[in-house]
């Protein structure tokens, strides 16, 4: 089950649990580490499965709809990944 949004930054797993979306764990991170930027690219951009497992967006999409967390006419099964506003 999807619990969190999630971004990797140098090496690291940053997380917030529902319904935050990705722009909040860039907030976090920069908050955190005092980044300027944060350079989240696709792969580093996912999910956190069942609190403590990472996970990119296409692979959650799979998860999300086995588990049945997808919002009714969602984008991400067009797009082939998933986005927080599909799950909450």
């Amino acid at each position: 089950m999807i619990t969190h949004v999630a971004i990797r930054f140098n090496g690291k797993i940053y997380s917030l649990p529902a319904p935050n979306r990705h722009h909040d764990v860039i907030r976090l991170i920069v908050q955190e580490t005092g980044a300027k930027t944060v350079d989240a690219r696709e792969d580093d951009q996912g999910f956190l499965i069942d609190g403590d497992r990472y996970c990119r967006r296409k692979p959650a999409l799979r998860i999300a709809t086995e588990c049945g967390q997808l919002k009714p006419n969602c984008l991400g099964p067009k797009l082939g990944k998933l986005f927080s506003e599909d799950v909450w």
